[in-house]
């Protein structure tokens, strides 16, 4: 019991480890689920390389039970050093904060920072699943149930870690909470294995060193905190459940982060007044004004219309708490006018099922980094906000630029949503600069670029104008630049078009982000991804999985071991890439997968555990697993068919109740299915591959790597190039693909006979 006990505990610490530690590295990567996949992809190599490669080398080992509690141990001090590790990446980097992080550092940061942890958790499965067996027998049998034992242990780690440390824990206290109970059940391991009075001693000093470690955790929290933060004087940093809101002030400026990502600073009064003044002065009477983000400065500005209401749109509601808190009275003022109203919810969902019209409609959202702001700047949103409009209503929002040079990366990037805008409203302007704003309506003739019309309309409503005024408006409104700008972007009318499931806004934004922050050798890849490379690169890998069958089929009587091989590796890319799809679609949909991804995740472990331990209980009946193999992934392939209809139907719906259903059941359902398919694949696979063959943990650790590989190229190929290149749908396409190719080997392989 102890052994199954501490392997439950290595999936607890692991998931509720990677929960932390994902929501540390994207406070850091300011939300970018580009990271997601990259950590999930980190961590999945090094979980591979620690349960494959050291693992090989636990059936050689003498000391197996006195191993294990050691590696518990040391796993104590890797949690809590790389929560502090994380928190100096952009020091390291020499980056401020705030900074937008580039996709190299993201890279070499999370690849070298989960390497301990995962490599040390990977060997560890491998080292309990041979202690287990050498006090059970039953090789196959054991290993399905130290995985689903693992599994249930990281359901259990995801459940808590969502539900209650994050909520009243900081991610230093979670780490030595974790650190304490690895030590616990190390001593527990080391009084069932060896009960010698010295291990004893030995395990009394580490649990008086987790303790001490305890009661350091808040000071070390701080610190870390400020580390991360030099240079501003750190107000108050919150863990909500949509995120990290940071409160900084410097010189007098209180700025407001979420996630790492800046939201908006005050008092800055010139970026309020262009975000807010440039619309309301092209407008004939602004009346009802719907506010997307923006903050108390943006309201301060509308509020010098005669408006009779602002609807302000905030999914958060701990970042007004924080506003109210710490801004000056006289700044968070305008939150308190009677002709505000503040709604805490996903502005998509608020829009999709409000029905009152606006005049004018203004997004204070940033560039699209994120595949949750991108969401802001596709066709179905545009079309979204035009039913809001009235007749003459304008809608606008800004994105980086530059105003005397768009290069063709920043074109292509501009265009893919300019041209989208310009398939759902009749006219558009863009008003050049470092920040370009886009105004939008579908009425002729109200918007205008004439900046002597603008003037005369604010003197006409007595607006106090500081840096919006004729020589400021001159500049920016200049002919030869205005139609400069507009002329670049109807350049480009090859890039494609930006939509909620195939974001290549987002995909164009990564491409000029990264010559940006000069990084030539990711904008040559990420360039070189075409959809025409990619489809030929999936049919390619293919063709080639179906070759690889058709050779081992005519040489090899045991093909059955290595099409074993290949269905797991296959179930664990596609489990990872649907599951990275599905927490994309998550937040396309509802655009809070930060708060769910922990509770996604748990179920995807659920379903680990009980597809490992249904078969597992079925193992020493089943005549031909092989046959499961194949059923498993017959239904990975339909599932990826069917999964871009279940999405569109879902983000269609504008009713509150399909919503709730959506997010509180499908969702969760769905991972729990993508869950049980792998864990059915992974017992199977064990049952068909290990025969008579004794070496457990060299075998254990082999097919365990095996099935975290396969998850690890699902996690960073689909992040990084499926889905931004080929979108929701075609990534799905390319999964059933991949699934097709394994089943025909699979079908060659259950039609030899099972060779031992």
């Amino acid at each position: 019991m102890g052994i199954l006990f501490s392997i439950f505990l290595i999936g607890f610490t692991a998931m509720a480890a990677q929960i932390i530690i994902l929501r540390e590295l994207l406070i850091v990567f300011y939300g970018n689920e580009v990271s997601i996949g990259l950590i999930l992809g980190s961590w999945l190599f090094w979980g591979a390389a620690g349960s494959w490669f050291l693992g090989s080398f636990t059936d050689s080992f003498d000391l197996k039970p006195g191993i294990f509690p050691i590696c518990q141990l040391i796993l104590t001090f890797f949690l809590v050093s790389s929560i502090l590790i994380i928190r100096s990446i952009k020091f390291y980097f020499g980056l401020a904060p705030g900074e937008v992080i580039g996709f190299m550092p993201m890279a070499i940061s999370t690849f070298f920072v989960l390497a301990p942890i995962c490599a040390l958790l990977g060997f560890m499965f491998s080292l309990g699943c041979k202690i287990y067996q050498a006090k059970e027998g039953e090789t196959g049998r054991n290993i399905g149930l130290a995985y689903g034992w693992e599994s249930i242990g990281a359901m259990l780690g995801g459940l808590l870690s969502s539900f209650i440390f994050v909520r009243f824990l900081n991610s230093v206290t979670i780490a030595v909470v974790l650190g304490i109970l690895n030590i616990s059940a190390a001593a527990f391991l080391q009084f069932k294995l060896r009960k010698t009075g010295g291990a004893f001693l030995l395990v009394i000093l580490a649990m008086a060193f987790g303790l001490s470690l305890f009661k350091a955790a808040p000071g070390l929290d701080e610190y870390s905190r400020r580390r991360q933060w030099r240079g501003y004087q750190i107000l108050e940093s919150r863990n909500s459940i949509y995120g990290n809101v940071m409160v900084t002030k410097i010189n007098g400026q209180y700025s407001f982060f979420d996630n790492g990502l800046h939201l908006y600073s005050i008092p800055d009064r010139q970026a309020a007044e262009e975000a807010v003044h440039f619309t309301l002065l092209e407008h004939p009477d602004p009346r009802d004004v719907l506010l997307l983000g923006g903050g108390p400065g943006q309201i301060r500005e509308i509020l010098q219309y005669p408006v009779g209401s602002i609807d302000y749109l905030e999914l958060d509601p701990l970042i007004i708490k924080m506003a109210e808190k710490y801004l000056p009275p006289e700044e968070y003022v305008p939150l308190r006018d009677a002709r505000v109203s503040i709604h805490n919810l996903d502005a998509r969902f608020f829009i999709k099922s409000s029905n009152k019209k606006y005049d004018c409609v203004i997004a204070c959202l940033g560039d699209p980094y994120t595949a949750q702001i991108n969401r802001y700047y596709t066709i179905e949103f545009f079309e979204e906000i035009k039913k809001l409009l009235r007749k003459n209503g304008i809608f606008s929002f800004a994105l980086s630029s530059s105003e005397s040079y768009i290069s063709p990366e920043l074109s292509e990037y501009l265009s893919s949503v300019y041209l989208g805008l310009k398939e759902v409203f009749g006219d558009i302007l863009v008003i050049p600069g470092d920040t370009a704003y886009f105004l939008a309506s579908d009425m002729p003739g109200v918007i205008t670029s004439d900046y002597r019309i603008l003037m005369d309309k604010a003197k006409e409503r007595g607006i106090d104008l500081k840096y919006v005024r004729e020589y400021y408006l001159f500049s920016k409104l200049s002919p030869r630049l205005v139609d400069y700008t507009k002329n670049t972007l109807l350049q480009r009318k090859e890039v494609r078009l930006n939509y909620d499931f195939h974001p290549s806004s987002y995909y164009y934004n990564m491409i000029f982000w990264s010559l940006r922050l000069g990084e030539p050798g990711f904008k040559k890849l990420f360039k070189s991804a075409s959809f025409k490379n990619t489809v030929n690169a999936v049919s390619g890998i293919c063709i080639l999985i179906i070759v690889m069958g058709l050779a081992w089929t005519r040489r090899n009587k045991r093909v059955y071991k290595y099409a074993s091989l290949m269905a797991l590796m296959a179930a664990g890319f596609s489990a990872m890439a649907i599951q990275i799809i599905t927490l994309l679609a998550f937040q396309i949909i509802y655009g809070y997968v930060f708060y769910k991804v922990g509770f996604l995740l748990t179920f995807f472990m659920a379903g680990l555990a009980t597809g490992s331990f249904w078969v597992t209980g079925l193992i020493n009946k089943l005549k031909r697993p092989l046959n499961i193999l194949t059923r498993v992934n017959s239904l990975f392939f339909i599932l990826s068919l069917g999964l871009p209809l279940f999405f569109s139907w879902l983000s269609a719906s504008d009713n509150m109740a399909v919503s709730q259903a959506g997010a509180n059941l499908a969702f969760p359902l769905l991972s729990f299915i993508i869950g049980l398919l792998a864990g059915v694949q992974f017992a199977s696979a064990n049952k068909v591959y290990i025969g008579d063959i004794q070496k457990v943990g060299t075998v254990s650790g082999m097919t365990y790597g095996i099935d975290l590989l396969g998850s690890c190229f699902g996690a960073l190929l689909t992040s990084i190039f499926l889905i931004p290149v080929l979108g929701v749908s075609g990534s799905c396409f390319a999964i059933a693909a991949l699934n097709l190719s394994v089943l025909t080997i699979l079908s060659l392989a259950v039609s030899k006979p099972l060779i031992s």
